[in-house]
């Protein structure tokens, strides 16, 4: 029985672009077919002129979460809505252990939060806080649990986040060897916390003291430190939201002396620089680390074409433009982050593949299979290929359109790149065989998506691969 196909568009496998038919059953991929497979199906959607890639994998969102004294406006329904309508159907967001509290209690919360809200399949890292005795010996448990993958920041001490060096280093130790891999949000809390001091003491508090306060060697030193001490535990590091070209040159060399080190950057970092905060509403770019100079960008492109850098997420913070201003007479009080999940394709589409930095198998790469083989989600996820999940996207290629306010998806008042003239929108999702959103009309609904109990990491990925 054949349920859908996709015809006639220009199809990105693993091995490499053709015109082809995806041919679905149920929830799964049976293969690529010709056109023969048509008359037995129960739908046919036809992409010619079209390019289909495997459905978008965003391994770091940030749905109902608090910060800073601000609430996010998508919720887990309405996040993942916005994913889909974007391309994106597999997001891993975070569970959070709080201090005093032990790892399988955080996994738990974040599950009920989760898992009846769902639009996209999902899977969760766990935010470690509290690193002990009691802790180290849950680690066994998470991963039984489906959570493969840990989350460390560097800063925050005063939202009861940050995970000193001796804590991180005994945390790397004890995940290593089990198969786990750490990421890090990688700042040097020291440099952060004095600049931040100084420039209120002097009355630099407009939003581009924000930048200023977060210098790149304060990012660099972190992250060096960070893979240093996956070196001495022998722990798969991450490096979350890398936004400087020296830190993909870090990796690089931490790569060159055996360590599994693997870089994430972001949408925002590749399109938005400094610049930024010279704007009126420069208020709206806060987010940390904070955009850097062009030079950067190209390094980070540099770094995702030679497979340095695994993969581009969206980070996605989705603050409102209101909760932002509230907090823009000053810039230590701006809720840092910006929205992204809704956009990531079109801007890795127009940035990358139409302006030459990328070809369409290093973007579907990109966008979907490393980061899905990387977080062990594959062969289930991430390609498409015959007996993975059928999670498909189809763009438009040849229509260029700017992102207008009004169009996003849900209250958030606007898209840090509000006015780019973008291509390669997508026009259909689907994901496990079902179509979630067509022409920017979102079907799916709270409780369609599914907890993926994830494998543990495969390292083994190197760059290019």
């Amino acid at each position: 029985m054949i349920d859908l196909v996709v015809a006639n568009g220009t199809v990105v496998t693993p091995s490499g672009v053709e015109k082809a038919d995806v041919v679905v059953a149920g929830e799964r991929i049976v293969g690529l077919g010709s056109g023969a497979e048509r008359a037995q199906a129960s739908r046919v959607i036809d992409a010619e002129g079209r390019i289909v890639l495997p459905g978008g994998v965003d391994v770091h969102t940030h749905f109902l979460i608090g910060f800073m004294g601000q609430h996010s406006v998508y919720d887990f329904e309405k996040g993942t809505q916005a994913a889909l309508r974007g391309g994106t159907t597999t997001i891993v967001d975070f569970a959070l252990q709080r201090r005093g509290r032990g790892l399988l209690d955080g996994v738990k919360h974040r599950r009920v939060q989760a898992d009846r809200h769902v639009a996209t399949d999902y899977g969760l890292h766990l935010i470690v806080t509290d690193v002990n005795a009691a802790t180290l010996a849950e680690l066994p448990r998470v991963i039984d649990a489906g959570v493969t993958t840990i989350k460390c920041y560097m800063v925050y001490e005063s939202e009861q986040l940050m995970v000193d060096d001796g804590a991180l280093l005994d945390l790397m130790g004890a995940a290593g060897p089990l198969g786990m891999m750490v990421g890090v949000h990688a700042e040097n809390a020291g440099i952060i916390d004095r600049r931040i001091a100084a420039a209120v003491r002097a009355g630099e508090i407009a939003p581009r003291f924000h930048a200023l306060t977060r210098p790149p060697v304060a990012e660099a030193e972190a992250v060096a430190r960070a893979l240093v001490f996956a070196e001495d535990a022998g722990c798969a590091a991450y490096i979350f939201h890398l936004s400087l070209g020296v830190g993909v040159d870090l990796i690089a060399q931490a790569r060159r002396r055996g360590v599994r080190a693997f870089g994430e950057t972001c949408s925002h970092y590749l399109a938005l620089d400094k610049r930024a905060y010279e704007r009126a509403d420069a208020y709206l770019y806060v987010m940390s680390p904070p955009l850097r100079a062009p030079a950067d960008q190209e390094a980070l492109w540099a770094g995702l074409r030679s497979g340095t850098l695994a993969t581009v997420a969206s980070d996605d913070a989705s603050y409102s433009a209101e909760m932002k201003a509230s907090g823009a007479a000053s810039f230590h009080t701006i809720p840092n982050g910006v929205p992204g999940a809704e956009h990531r394709l079109p801007v890795l589409y127009t940035l990358g593949v139409a302006q030459g930095r990328l070809s369409l198998p290093e973007l579907a790469e990109i966008f979907s299979t490393r980061p899905a083989r990387l977080f062990g989600m594959a062969p289930q996820k991430g390609a498409i290929v015959a007996g993975a999940d059928a999670d498909l996207v189809v763009i438009d290629t040849d229509a260029t359109k700017p992102i207008v306010a009004g169009d996003h998806f849900g209250p958030i008042g606007y898209s840090p790149y509000d006015g780019m003239q973008l291509s390669g929108w997508p026009v259909l999702t689907v994901r496990r065989g079902v179509v979630c959103a067509d022409a920017g009309t979102v079907s799916a609904s709270a409780g369609d998506g599914r907890f993926l109990h994830r494998s543990l990491p495969d390292t083994s990925i190197t760059p290019g691969a």
